[in-house]
């Protein structure tokens, strides 16, 4: 039962936005529910975008995404005023483009 009222008190704080790159490094960095919190971001946003935006192979792991974002972020301070799900998806575009379509690759 106590797992329970943690859990439910855990998603009833979680906040679904991350205003910018600066708020979601600071997540990425801080304590335990933060990380947790910005994983889900992380992972919600490539869901989101998966075969649309990025075409990654199948078996990539939240954990290495998660890290590139984070990588992203500390190393292109310039970018962290756009929005969370901007620098993801710049990211994971940059890394995993999709074929265009028609093409026949």
């Amino acid at each position: 039962m106590k797992k329970i009222i943690v859990l439910l008190a855990l998603c009833g704080s979680a906040h679904a936005e991350f205003a910018d790159g600066n708020k979601l490094l600071s997540d990425m960095t801080g304590d335990s529910i933060d990380r947790m919190h910005a994983l889900g971001y992380v992972t919600g946003v490539f869901d989101a975008g998966r075969s649309i935006v990025h075409c990654p192979p199948s078996n990539v792991t939240a954990g290495q995404i998660n890290d590139m974002v984070k990588n992203y972020l500390s190393n292109v301070p310039a970018d962290r005023h756009l929005t969370g799900d901007t620098i993801i998806f710049k990211v994971l575009k940059a890394t995993w483009p999709c074929a265009k379509r028609g093409s026949s690759l």
